[in-house]
C-alpha cells in the first residue's frame, strides 16, 4: 500500500482540479467538492465541521475537536500516513486567506517528516518540497521557481534549466529563484545542504 496514491482535498473556493487518485480523504468543507472531484473512493472527512456546518452521513467520520492545535489538512496528512499511504497529492491548498494558504504549503514539511512525499497540485502546476538530488519531469519551456524553505539552501549543479543553480546559495532573503525557464522536459537538481519549495509545469 506505501506505493499506492492517496488525494487529499482542501477547501479552496477557487477548487477547479482534475483528481486523478482512486482514493480520497476531504477535509472538512472540502466535501463540497466532492462532485467536481467526481466519484471516488473515500478514506474519510476529517474535521470539527464548523465551515462545512453539519455532520455527513454514510462515509467514515474522523471528528474533530473545535479547540485544536493543529488544521483539518494537518490531520489529514497524518492520518493519510497512519493508512500506509506515502504518496500524497494535495488539491485545494491555493486560495482563500493567506495564512491558510501558507499553513497548507506547510503541509508539505509535515508529510516529509513523517516518512511520506506529498506534492500540491494547483491547476498545471505542482508544488514540492525538495532536498538532496532530485530528478523532474516538466513542461519544456514553461516557468520554474524555487524558494528556499528555511534559512537557506545550498545547490551543487542544476540541468535543463536556463539559469542554472551550480554552486549557488540561496536565503529566505532571495527572489533570485523566482521564474526560471525548463530548457528540457526533465530537470536535475542537486542540493548539498537546506530544503527548497519548488513550483513547475509537470509534463
Amino acid at each position: 500500500m506505501a506505493d499506492k496514491k492517496i488525494a487529499i482535498i482542501l477547501k479552496s473556493p477557487d477548487f477547479c482540479e482534475s483528481v486523478t487518485e482512486d482514493i480520497v480523504i476531504y477535509a472538512d468543507a472540502a466535501l463540497n467538492h466532492k462532485n467536481k472531484v467526481g466519484k471516488k473512493e473515500i478514506l474519510a472527512v476529517v474535521g470539527d465541521f464548523d465551515s462545512l456546518g453539519y455532520t455527513p452521513k454514510s462515509v467514515n467520520i474522523v471528528g474533530l475537536n473545535v479547540e485544536k492545535d493543529f488544521t483539518d489538512g494537518e490531520r489529514a496528512i497524518h492520518l493519510a500516513v497512519e493508512n500506509g499511504y506515502k504518496n500524497i497529492t494535495i488539491y485545494g491548498a491555493y486560495g482563500g486567506k493567506i495564512e491558510h494558504i501558507l499553513g497548507n504549503i506547510a503541509l508539505l514539511k509535515i508529510a516529509k517528516n513523517l516518512g511520506a512525499k506529498a506534492v500540491i497540485q494547483h491547476g498545471d502546476y505542482v508544488t514540492e518540497l525538495i532536498n538532496n538530488s532530485i530528478v523532474l519531469n516538466v513542461e519544456k519551456g514553461s516557468t520554474l521557481s524555487i524558494i528556499p524553505y528555511g534559512e537557506r539552501c545550498e545547490f551543487i549543479k542544476s540541468s535543463g534549466l536556463y539559469y542554472p543553480l551550480d554552486n549557488l546559495v540561496l536565503t529566505n532573503a532571495d527572489t533570485r529563484g523566482i521564474s526560471n525557464q525548463t530548457t528540457e522536459n526533465e530537470v536535475r537538481i542537486e542540493i548539498k545542504k537546506g530544503e527548497a519549495l519548488v513550483i513547475y509545469g509537470r509534463k
